[in-house]
């Protein structure tokens, strides 16, 4: 019987760096099972693969990630001296990517990608096990109906998946926009959005914190902030409150985005459901499960990505987090294949082989 060689410091010097992860056996079987399926489904839809670097400069992003997400970004310098950034989300590598090459004769364009990512993130994050991105981006395409088709996307992948007791939670930007604008302490001296008070009710509304009284959010306006559930009860309470228009249009947009999806996984309508990314700038989505601690997926509108790389077009999509899926996702009995009889390797070989045509697995 073999013995472990045990010396100072062995669990320290062979442990991973935060944020990565290895899979073994049965687990990496699941992993690839899922990752066909994802696949599979994308390509049905007619969207093309796409892969993206590993490592990239890191100015090109800087001015995209906030301190705590650049914070977590693996960094490292290349023979030149120059910093070089890990990818650790792949929407932004993609956008760079995208924003160089396309043309505006090419597009709309569907792309789908499969890309591992790595974060520097605690132990103790509710954002670990992001370690894998699949995703899609619809790009070159504005208003309701592209917006509709990614979420349809999303349910029929969820639907494959067997994770349809899954919710979408699906929330809007332009909700918040307006209502900042709308209230006392959201208009500048132009007219426009002051784009501090918009983020201060971003950052309040997404963690569902009391809005502070000098914000000036009108109460009706404030129960609509506050909303998670149907469509059909969204639909109701709309009616019912007293909304300055424009806040009540962008509910209505929200809405009209919502209602059609009467098929699985539920579409539920929440406010506060604004994505994890700054870049986000139309509807925004998570998808929870009951068998997960955190979002599977997320997604939505980022029409200002493209245009940080010389390339202004509109963009969704999403991005599932293959490794968030619940345990027995995909999840096979483990089987022990069959060995080739026969008493000699050529004998063996021969019967192999008469398997494999026929599409039976079989070992030597």
């Amino acid at each position: 019987m073999s013995k472990r060689i045990s010396y100072p410091g062995h669990h320290h010097s062979l442990r991973l760096p935060r944020g990565t992860e290895t899979m073994h056996l049965r687990e990496s079987a699941r992993h690839r099972r899922i990752t066909r399926i994802l696949e599979d489904r994308f390509e049905l839809w007619g969207y093309a693969p796409v892969e993206t670097p590993l490592v990239d400069y890191v100015e090109v992003y800087r001015e995209l990630l906030p301190e705590p997400r650049l914070r977590d970004t693996y960094r490292v310098v290349d023979r030149q001296g120059e910093v070089l950034a890990v990818r650790s989300d792949t929407t932004l590598f993609l956008a760079k990517q995208l924003g160089l090459h396309l043309t505006t004769e090419e597009l709309p364009v569907r792309v789908w990608y499969n890309d591992q990512i790595v974060r520097a993130e605690e132990e103790d994050e509710i954002a670990a096990n992001e370690y894998q991105q699949a995703g899609l981006e619809l790009v070159g395409s504005n208003g309701i109906e592209s917006d509709m088709e990614v979420l349809v996307i999303l349910q029929d992948t969820l639907q494959a998946l067997d994770l349809g007791d899954a919710a979408i939670h699906l929330g809007s930007h332009r909700i918040i926009e307006e209502a900042a604008r709308t209230s006392s302490g959201g208009t500048s001296a132009g007219g426009n959005t002051d784009s501090a008070d918009a983020e201060q009710l971003r950052s309040v509304v997404s963690r569902r914190r009391p809005i502070p009284e000098e914000f000036g959010v009108p109460r009706d306006v404030e129960e609509l902030l506050r909303f998670i559930g149907s469509p059909e009860a969204f639909r109701k309470l709309l009616s019912g409150l007293t909304l300055p228009g424009p806040v009540r249009h962008a509910g209505e947009a929200l809405l009209e985005r919502a209602l059609p999806l009467d098929h699985t996984p539920a579409i539920r309508i929440d406010t506060s459901e604004l994505g994890a990314h700054d870049y986000y700038t139309g509807i925004a989505f998570g998808v929870y499960h009951p068998g997960s601690t955190a979002a599977i997926a997320r997604g939505g509108r980022y029409d200002e990505l493209l245009g940080h790389f010389g390339f202004d077009a509109p963009s969704v999509g999403f991005s599932m987090f293959t490794r968030k899926f619940p345990c027995a996702t995909q999840e096979h009995p483990h089987e022990s294949l069959p060995a080739a009889p026969g008493k000699t390797f050529t004998e063996r070989l021969a019967r192999a082989r008469e398997s494999h045509n026929r599409g039976e697995r079989m070992h030597l």
